[in-house]
């Protein structure tokens, strides 16, 4: 505790923090604390590649039909793993042409669950100031559980949250999810900060709720779609949310 409580980012933090009031942070896991997109995207372009070549089309091509039918499956199973399946059955009968190469082209889309994730810049330093300022931290995180175990055992990041909040994969991010987070803490609402990087799953809802919210934008622009909430302060890096603190209102 004595070194970083003589570091000035520490006592900034903490002041903002007690002038605040804000006793639990919240956080989304994926693209929040940890990168995930780029493990989604390096596959997706492996396969687009891979089934390009084998159906005589360009990548890009196959790429953007991809991501297109894979943004509207999303919308329909949430992030069930399963979701792969339904994507390239639909991508078989878009082309109409080359069903054999595009459905065995599954088993590279299904390597994106077994890459351990990086970590992103700043995020131990960081939870280890809020861990030190006495702040109680929840993870609510919207994902296949034997994928979230996976993630948050390779990362070590278990040891920071008092409670992790698995979201159904099925279905999408909702404000009482993160009521329950809250709930798990006994902090309520007004009293808590909300970070994440979907407006739609993370950053509304906590505003919904009554607490103050940070949005670090997702890669994805299906987590970017709608409005940002008035309150909502916007970071580029999550290692910018100690600094942030001092922007909230």
């Amino acid at each position: 505790m004595l070194e970083i409580d003589r570091d000035p980012l520490f006592n900034e933090a903490k002041e903002n923090l007690d002038r605040l009031g804000i006793e639990a942070i919240l956080f989304d896991l994926d693209d929040t604390l940890i990168y995930t997109s780029e493990i989604f995207i390096l596959y997706m372009q492996e396969y687009a590649s891979a089934v390009a070549e084998k159906i005589g089309m360009e990548a890009g091509e196959v790429m953007e039909a991809l991501r297109s039918i894979n943004d509207e499956e999303f919308k329909r199973m949430g992030v069930n793993p399963k979701r792969w399946e339904v994507v390239v059955e639909k991508l078989a009968k878009r082309f109409g042409h080359g069903e054999k190469e595009v459905l065995e082209g599954l088993e590279v889309l299904m390597k994106i669950y077994s890459i351990e994730p990086r970590m992103r810049r700043g995020v131990g330093g960081m939870l280890k100031v809020f861990r030190e300022s006495r702040i109680k931290m929840v993870l609510v995180t919207h994902a296949n559980v034997e994928w979230t175990n996976f993630k948050l055992d390779r990362s070590g990041l278990w040891e920071y949250f008092e409670t992790v909040i698995i979201v159904d994969e099925n279905g999408h991010k909702k404000s009482e999810d993160w009521k329950r987070g809250m709930d798990a803490v006994g902090v309520r609402p007004e009293n808590c900060l909300v970070v994440g990087d979907s407006l739609g799953g993370d950053i509304r809802p906590g505003d919904e709720l009554g607490a103050r919210t940070v949005w670090l934008p997702s890669p994805w622009s299906v987590y970017r779609q709608g409005e940002v909430p008035e309150r909502t302060v916007v970071i580029d890096e999550i290692f910018d949310l100690l600094t942030a603190l001092g922007r909230l209102g």
